[in-house]
């Protein structure tokens, strides 16, 4: 496969760029340091990679604005590659179109494997997989997706919970991104698939 690698720490990305390559499975063929030399590099050379292996912690852009920047990608996979194997970043990048979020601690052949499903199509959200589904939600954003389900309005949520307005608009809004829905009837449908009635 041909993978663009971008990380701002030079040794990183000779390090990995290095691994990938004894592999024999990876052709690493650009090296770049930044999100905006990554938007400039495609724009230069529109097909010629099959993936991009993407650092979160970046100056200027970091890796979640980059990939929202990026030009169309013509269906390139999109994996992280980061210090944090964090579900919070893990769920934005995925809602934002990446194909995977990766930890820099993982063993060469385990990325190697998880690469291969993102270039075959695949998510690879390993800190997504290992959480229980009910496990992201705080005790108050599951006390207002009852109210939710239950077909209440804003204003009833905040009066049932003791809450102002502008705090279950919050709490609604950190729903929707955390259940990766644009909408109050996408969000109920998702809750109750959690089992949330």
């Amino acid at each position: 496969m041909k993978l663009v690698l971008v990380d701002d720490q030079s040794l990183v990305q000779q390090g990995v760029a290095t691994l990938l390559e004894m592999s024999g499975q990876v052709n690493v063929v650009a090296t770049l340091p930044s999100g905006q030399a990554l938007i400039d590099w495609l724009n230069r050379h529109p097909q010629e990679c099959d993936l991009i292996l993407l650092d979160f912690h970046m100056p200027a852009l970091d890796g979640i604005e980059t990939l929202k920047a990026l030009p169309n990608r013509g269906g390139i996979p999109v994996v992280f590659l980061s210090t944090f194997a964090d579900a919070a970043l893990s769920r934005e990048a995925r809602r934002n179109g990446a194909a995977g979020w990766l930890a820099k601690s993982i063993e060469i052949n385990e990325l190697l494997d998880a690469l291969s499903l993102a270039v075959e199509g695949q998510r690879v959200f390993p800190a997504l997989e290992q959480l229980p589904e009910d496990n992201d939600l705080s005790a108050r954003e599951f006390e207002v997706a009852r109210c939710l389900v239950e077909g209440m309005t804003n204003q009833q949520i905040a009066d049932t919970c003791h809450l102002s307005l502008g705090t279950v608009k919050n709490y609604t809004s950190n729903l929707f991104s955390k259940l990766e829905v644009e909408n109050r009837t996408q969000a109920i449908a998702a809750l109750r698939a959690r089992g949330i009635n």
